[in-house]
This record gives C-alpha cells, sequence and structure tokens, in this order.
C-alpha cells in the first residue's frame, strides 16, 4: 500500500504557483532613460513609485525622507504576493510615497549601486549590509542611508502600515515599538 504525504504535494503545488505570480520589482526608471524625478510627482502618485537605490538616495539628499527598501528574489512567491496585495493598498501606497523614497532591491542581482560612497552589487548591500537572508525583507534607512531595521518576512496591509508610521512619524525615537504598537490605531 502506498502513502502519499499529501503536505508535500500541497506545498510543491504552492511553490509552483506562487513563482507563476507577476512580478512588479522593477524600477520606473530604465537604465537607457536618465529621467529627472520630481519629488512632489512621487507624493501625488496613486501607486507606490519605486526607484532604484541610487535614485532614491539622490532624492533623499535633493528632499530628505526615510528610504524604504523591499529586498526581493525573482523566485519568492512570498515577495509577489506582498507586491499584489500590502503593496497594492491605498493607505500604504499614500503613506510610502508621502514619507519615503521606495526601493526595489532584488536580493540576487550583480547590478552596481553605490552604499554611503562605495560601490557594490545590490546582491552584497542586500546580505553585508541590510543582513537580507530571507525573502521578502524590508528594510528602513536614515535619509542619510543609515540603517534602522531589516524586517525579514511577508508584511500584511495592518503590520506594515504600523512600521511604516512607526518609522515615517519618527516614534522610533521616543517610544518603544511594544508601546507604539499597542497604542497605534490607523485611523488617527
Amino acid at each position: 500500500m502506498r502513502s502519499i504525504n499529501y503536505l508535500a504535494v500541497i506545498s510543491t503545488l504552492v511553490l509552483f504557483l506562487s513563482c507563476s505570480l507577476k512580478n512588479t520589482g522593477q524600477s520606473n526608471t530604465s537604465e537607457g532613460s536618465k529621467k529627472e524625478i520630481n519629488p512632489r510627482q512621487i507624493e501625488k502618485s496613486d501607486k507606490i513609485v519605486w526607484l532604484s537605490y541610487d535614485e532614491a538616495v539622490e532624492l533623499s539628499r535633493k528632499k530628505p525622507k526615510k528610504i524604504f527598501v523591499d529586498v526581493y528574489t525573482s523566485w519568492c512567491g512570498w515577495c509577489k504576493r506582498m507586491d499584489a496585495t500590502t503593496l497594492q493598498d491605498p493607505a500604504i501606497v499614500d503613506y510610502m510615497n508621502e514619507k519615503f523614497y521606495a526601493v526595489k532591491l532584488n536580493a540576487e542581482s550583480n547590478k552596481k549601486v553605490t552604499y554611503k560612497g562605495t560601490e557594490m552589487t545590490e546582491q552584497q548591500l542586500a546580505s553585508r549590509i541590510f543582513r537580507a537572508s530571507g525573502y521578502p525583507t524590508t528594510v528602513y534607512l536614515t535619509p542619510d542611508e543609515e540603517l534602522l531595521q531589516p524586517i525579514p518576512g511577508y508584511l500584511d496591509v495592518d503590520m506594515l502600515n504600523k512600521i511604516l508610521h512607526f518609522y515615517g512619524d519618527e516614534h522610533f525615537k521616543t517610544t518603544s515599538w511594544d508601546r507604539f504598537s499597542k497604542s497605534f490605531n490607523a485611523n488617527e
């Protein structure tokens, strides 16, 4: 008599299906076209305006904002799910564009970026500096590229909204995460 490991079959099916979801991890500008990005246009967009790492740093020098980095891989099902759900939520989109410069960073890419004056690949930035070892990992930086926190794992709308407000409104400077998360009300 053969026994089937249904859990293994279901896990394989879920992984297969998640890999077929559309990947939206692209910068809004292409390699060949250097288009001037206006911070005011970002704040008025109805979708998250994804930038390259270098574009976000350059904009932050001109008009300081924190930098949000979504570290992903092309094969990550949870990354694709977060792109399709959490990162499409209108409240997340509005707050992200208002308070952060948003970056998609491919943890397996050899594309060159500059972190604090040092050139490295996106892969090196993700693993060495941001300490991303699972995907997705969201990373929060000050306007001058100081690492505030990498947070591994899929984040639903409520959790990401809470984290964005914790850093975006600078509660992290005066309040512990535990205290903030217990008192946070998204409707206020």
